[in-house]
């Protein structure tokens, strides 16, 4: 990329999980290129880049990944987005994300500055082999799987051993390892993706909190219960809905802040 590239964007913070939204329509063989510049040369902390774009599945909006992953966070970020630039105080808005099959319901707050999604149904548990380090649950999650991961230190060469062993069981966009302290529903999220071959020690994982929520509540048979998975950068408040043994509806939720809109040159 020569000369100097100009960005509209817009921040987002959902627990401090820092994502960059680009406004501007940039073709999906650069997500690359553009992703990694702006991580690069930008310093307002960013784990994560999506581009805007319009939707193709009835929804309100749309949100394409920088590696084509799901990301819970940046769903209900953009849903609140959405509901700023359309003056919805309150209310819904269908959010389209790279890595769901369909359009995922936001309940928006802008007083509140809150956003609660509804995220897809993850797939099944599995259990994955780790050399040295033994079995651990795997969540599948369209677009995204997540090790769940107890009694273990959120180091990067821990996290090294479980890149292996995925890539050599999986072909995914993107996956993460949430590191589990049970007792205190506490999370520290790693997440890889591939495209951008981009790890991040985040502040907090919408979708890594979604597959916390479903080990966790895999003994609940029927009805819901409320979760607070607090993260490094705040907590992300969860429900599961569970009828029959089978997951019905999974949220999650929480405070989101979001920046003006800001030209950037780099």
């Amino acid at each position: 990329m020569h000369g100097k590239n100009k960005y509209n964007i817009v921040i987002a913070d959902p627990a401090k999980n820092i994502t960059i939204f680009v406004l501007d329509n940039i073709e999906r063989k650069l997500y690359k290129d553009v992703a990694r510049e702006i991580l690069e040369k930008t310093d307002c902390g960013a784990e994560q880049v999506g581009f805007v774009k319009q939707p193709i599945m009835n929804g309100d909006i749309r949100l394409e990944m920088m590696g084509g992953e799901f990301c819970g966070n940046a769903s209900r970020s953009i849903g609140m987005l959405f509901a700023r630039e359309n003056g919805i105080q309150k209310g819904n808005v269908l959010v389209e994300i790279t890595g769901s099959d369909k359009a995922l319901n936001a309940k928006v707050d802008l007083k509140e500055e809150t956003s609660e999604i509804d995220m897809p149904i993850p797939k099944r548990i599995e259990s994955i082999y780790v050399e040295g380090l033994g079995k651990f649950p795997i969540v599948i999650i369209e677009g995204i799987n997540h090790i769940i991961v107890e009694q273990l230190d959120a180091t990067q060469e821990n996290f090294d051993k479980f890149k292996t062993a995925v890539y050599n069981n999986y072909d995914v966009e993107a996956f993460g390892v949430m590191f589990l302290d049970k007792e205190n529903k506490y999370i520290t999220p790693v997440v890889y993706v591939k495209n951008t071959d981009t790890t991040f020690f985040e502040s907090s994982c919408g979708s890594g909190t979604l597959a916390t929520v479903t080990y966790l509540g895999q003994d609940l048979k029927d009805g819901s219960k409320k979760y607070s998975i607090s993260q490094p950068g705040g907590t992300i408040e969860s429900e599961i809905i569970k009828e029959n043994g089978q997951i019905k509806k999974i949220t999650i939720g929480g405070v989101v802040k979001l920046s003006p809109k800001i030209k950037i040159e780099l």
